[in-house]
């Protein structure tokens, strides 16, 4: 008999132990996103066949800091891509035209450092193959990548594509959605 009062003390102490676990679990700051607009670009269109421009144009600004401030979160421990996506517009169709990506063989997308002589190497942050004749083009993005360094560096965003220059002129816009990880 004498176990028994042991294991009554036993469940008081476990029960306040875990209504505390989950109530400092419930109090922490939790991941949440940042979306950032690309504003219209022109991609130039040719009637003859021609090799897609080596750099396809991605404005990405990583400059998240005012951001991540409205939210106050405290220290950040990493910074991560959940979705990339570009739509084409209707600002260079003319009556009658239709555009899409088909002419795209692949885009990759990079981020990098700003500061010279920095430690912190290329990384391809998202990329797309073959998209087809679609309007709004969804990259796969690398979401294992923490970008948190290159931004506390400043960080530059580059892409790559190959495929074939579109037959006219192509306007397009997108949008970055990154999550940022407090600690």
């Amino acid at each position: 008999m004498a176990g028994a009062p042991v294991q009554a003390y036993a469940r008081k102490v476990q029960l306040p132990l875990l209504v505390s676990c989950a109530a400092l679990a419930g109090c922490g700051i939790t991941d949440f996103d940042v979306t950032q607009d690309i504003i219209e670009q022109r991609l130039q269109g040719s009637g003859i066949p021609a090799p897609l421009a080596g750099l396809f144009p991605i404005p990405l600004n990583l400059d998240l800091s005012a951001e991540i401030a409205k939210r106050d979160s405290g220290p950040i421990d990493s910074i991560t891509m959940s979705s990339l996506s570009l739509v084409i517009t209707a600002t260079a169709q003319p009556s009658g035209d239709t555009d899409d990506w088909s002419f795209v063989d692949e885009i990759r997308v990079f981020v990098k450092s700003s500061q010279g002589g920095s430690g912190l190497p290329r990384r391809e942050i998202a990329h797309v193959t073959a998209p087809g004749a679609v309007t709004t083009l969804k990259f796969t993005v690398e979401n294992d990548v923490d970008i948190k360094p290159y931004v506390d560096e400043g960080s530059i965003v580059e892409s790559e594509g190959r495929g074939t220059a579109p037959t006219d002129d192509i306007t397009y816009t997108g949008k970055a959605v990154f999550t940022v990880h407090p600690l």
